[in-house]
């Protein structure tokens, strides 16, 4: 079970990425180790995510870019 933290305790933002980017590997280590996703799975849906967060970016721009031109 997760340790409680207080909420009083503070981390640094450098701290709570490193955090983030160990539970992410830990938990696609256990996945591939357990043959529920493979590497190339992996790879392509990252591949898809960033084409996806790439087209959403472009939009905003341009929409941006409308907008500054009203």
């Amino acid at each position: 079970m997760a340790e409680h933290i207080p909420s009083q305790i503070t981390v640094s933002l450098e701290e709570a990425l490193r955090t983030e980017i160990i539970i992410n590997q830990a938990l696609i280590d256990i996945l591939i180790a357990k043959q529920i996703i493979s590497e190339d799975e992996l790879v392509n849906y990252i591949r898809k995510i960033r084409y996806e967060q790439e087209k959403f970016i472009y939009k905003c721009r341009k929409i941006v870019s409308l907008k500054s031109q009203i």
